[in-house]
């Protein structure tokens, strides 16, 4: 009988010491899990701040050349600093950037749009001065040629001249005064209150470039609410962009003539959720170019 009791209480040793045995390896293995989990979010953490830094020396540079090409070129100086000023927005913007991985997307596209328009600028400096170089040739070989003919020489400086400012202009038009805000009711009163809104505003003037393609033009608007998504009325709308096509939230027909648009009011009505508290974005483009951006930042 006592070898019988002591037998079962093996048993029961045995049982036990298999279950324990069983829990350690769950533990054990939920652990590693756990680290590897960690491990891994180490590493997104280090490559997002890595992302960040690269970022920001990128747009130092970028802002860098924008200095060089504002110092070389007056002509220019106006749509240079302009970029510069968006630009260190945009900088500022990212030094408040806490690792959202999507966010980061957006800047880097708005850094490529920045560095496009760069690209034109400088095409444009470039031509400028090559222009520049060519008319100074021309205007001292007739110079030369018709040293007596005062008046012809005078008519031939004046047309130098103003082809030199047209080429400076450049061909792509800025959005400039952009006033971007909520605002309620039949006087528009601006407001703040990201549940109050009845619709956003975007109001600009559109600049003066008689080199510009003249006639009918889309203006397309692109609202970025707090969490990087783009509002839309829900129907798919998109134009193209840089090979590809982008979703838009409104656009607004004009007939450009070559002269300043002032004023320009662009509207998008509150979705059925409303407006998202936090930072709201607008872009505007037209031509297939990014020609400004604002924000504004909602309660």
């Amino acid at each position: 009988m006592e070898d019988k009791e002591k037998t079962q209480s093996n048993r029961v040793f045995m049982i036990l010491a298999v279950i324990l045995l069983l829990l350690s390896g769950i533990l054990g293995w939920q652990l590693f899990e756990q680290k590897k989990a960690n491990d891994q979010l180490v590493v997104e953490k280090t490559q997002l701040s890595e992302d960040k830094d690269k970022l920001t020396a990128e747009l130092d540079d970028l802002l860098s050349k924008y200095s060089e090409m504002e110092d070389e070129n007056g002509q220019l100086s106006a749509e240079l600093e302009e970029q510069r000023q968006l630009i260190e927005q945009l900088k500022a913007d990212v030094d408040k950037y806490k690792g959202d991985a999507s966010k980061l997307g957006w800047y880097r596209s708005q850094l490529k749009a920045f560095k496009d328009k760069y690209e034109v600028l400088e095409a444009q400096f470039d031509s400028l001065s090559g222009v520049h170089d060519s008319l100074q040739g021309e205007f001292g070989s007739l110079q030369g040629e018709y040293s007596k003919q005062t008046g012809l020489n005078k008519e031939l400086t004046n047309e130098n001249m103003n082809l030199a400012n047209k080429v400076a202009m450049g061909s792509v038009l800025t959005a400039y005064k952009i006033a971007f805000e909520g605002v309620r009711g039949k006087k528009e009163k601006v407001n703040t209150k990201a549940n109050k809104i009845e619709k956003m505003r975007a109001c600009f003037t559109l600049s003066e470039n008689p080199i510009t393609e003249k006639g009918a033009k889309t203006i397309y608007v692109r609202i970025v609410g707090p969490d990087g998504k783009v509002l839309t009325k829900g129907r798919g709308e998109e134009f193209q962009f840089e090979g590809g096509s982008m979703t838009y939230s409104t656009s607004m027909d004009i007939d450009y003539t070559g002269s300043a648009i002032e004023d320009l009011c662009i509207y998008y009505p509150a979705p059925a959720t409303g407006f998202q508290a936090g930072k709201n974005t607008v872009e505007i483009y037209v031509d297939k170019a990014l020609i400004g951006t604002n924000s504004v930042t909602l309660r």
